[in-house]
């Protein structure tokens, strides 16, 4: 390997790297964003096929990190400060915008209509990178279209206290907070997907026959059919067809539940939705293997929204439910609606005086619920995903039934 090509690699590490930690976006997308990043450095497609390599490894390496982590992170710590401070009725936002000032400018959009906010914090891009790089964040605060006011620092600044976490601030309105801490955010479900572990990989042709778009979906043309297997085709929406060929081979590849079906040639074969290869071997003539890969428990069919992209019809495992719910921002409009395999439904909302979580009774044409704490929330969908059913007579307090 030349000087140059050394050079490139570390380039692309370094990035992927800070990506990966930083717990975005899948590993198709930090190979499309470091594709971006270098794009003035090398051709797209050199950094491309390098990039993929050290993404895996990467993503692997940060995986087996977070096995040894703490329950509770500095991460989690800031999070949850962030909501009690959107508690308290101010726009609390993490890793918002690009920099302070366009943060700044566009943090009033954040307010639902017809809605009031007593004011801001956030803390943006460039500050989550230097957190992944060991230098903490930096959290702006503030009141709309005025200056910064020490009496809304303070209370974010106790806030942060609160949670345990390291605050750096001397009561200066004209300085930013900076908290200390380590930098643990953790990947689970399509976050911390990898492509297949397989020796017989082939390059087959993909062509989306329904919509599907966002970070999450393939794109049409060539693709690694370890990649799709490992990165796509478990998140499979439902009512989305991929059509696959290698060839003169041709397969059409839907989900239902927890299964995929691929259809060749009039004949179905029915695998798990993390068994994709399966599917994809008899493309090429072989034949389908034994399974070495363990499922992840429990399954869900989620709609929902998260920072305003609505994602449809989404199997998800309990974990990857759980961690979209701790996402989830209040006064954004944020919502989650999980499906169990035998139709029961949760769904999750913040709204005006907290988070709503509710038993979505179809054959009734009513909906059972009440304001929530995370830990309950977290518990219904848990339960749904692995024991098929919903809990909701488990919540204390007075429920509200409403009828459509």
């Amino acid at each position: 390997m030349g000087i140059e090509e050394t050079q490139l690699d570390e380039q692309i590490r370094d990035f992927v790297r800070r990506q990966v930690a930083l717990a975005e976006v899948p590993a198709a997308a930090i190979v499309t964003e470091t594709t971006e990043y270098l794009a003035d450095e090398a051709d797209p497609a050199v950094v491309g096929a390098r990039a993929w390599p050290i993404v895996s490894e990467e993503v692997g390496a940060h995986l087996a990190e977070q096995a040894r982590w703490p329950e509770v992170t500095d991460n989690d710590r800031l999070t949850a400060a962030f909501r009690t401070l959107s508690d308290a009725g101010l726009v609390a936002r993490e890793n918002f915008s690009c920099c302070r000032n366009c943060g700044t400018a566009e943090i009033g959009a954040e307010v639902p209509r017809g809605r009031t906010a007593r004011g801001y914090a956030f803390y943006h891009q460039q500050d989550a990178e230097r957190g992944v790089d060991g230098s903490g964040v930096h959290v702006a605060y503030g009141l709309f279209e005025q200056p910064p006011t020490a009496q809304i620092g303070e209370e974010v600044a106790a806030a942060l206290r609160a949670e345990g976490l390291t605050v750096h601030w001397d009561g200066d309105p004209g300085t930013r907070i900076r908290v200390s801490l380590t930098w643990q955010r953790r990947r689970v479900g399509r976050l911390a997907a990898l492509p297949a572990p397989v020796d017989d990989d082939v390059d087959i042709d993909v062509e989306l026959l329904d919509q599907w778009t966002g970070v999450y979906a393939p794109t049409d043309g060539p693709s690694s059919a370890a990649r799709l297997a490992g990165l796509h085709l478990p998140w499979l929406p439902a009512g989305v067809r991929l059509r696959l060929a290698h060839e003169a081979a041709v397969l059409v590849v839907r989900r239902e539940g927890p299964v995929l079906v691929g259809e060749q040639d009039g004949r179905e074969l029915t695998v798990d939705r993390y068994d994709g290869m399966n599917l994809v071997r008899p493309l090429t003539g072989k034949p389908p293997q034994p399974v070495a890969t363990p499922t992840p428990p429990g399954f869900l069919d989620a709609t929902y929204q998260y920072r305003n992209d609505v994602q449809k019809d989404v199997p998800l495992d309990a974990a990857e439910a759980c961690l979209l719910l701790h996402a989830m921002r209040p006064l954004s409009g944020d919502f989650l609606s999980a499906f169990g395999r035998s139709g029961g439904c949760v769904q999750v909302a913040w709204e005006r005086d907290g988070l709503w979580l509710e038993e979505l009774d179809i054959a009734r044409a009513t909906s059972t619920g009440r304001i929530a704490t995370l830990a309950e929330a977290k518990r219904m969908l848990t339960v749904l995903a692995t024991e098929d059913r919903v809990p909701i007579d488990e919540l204390r307090g007075d429920l509200v039934t409403k009828r459509w």
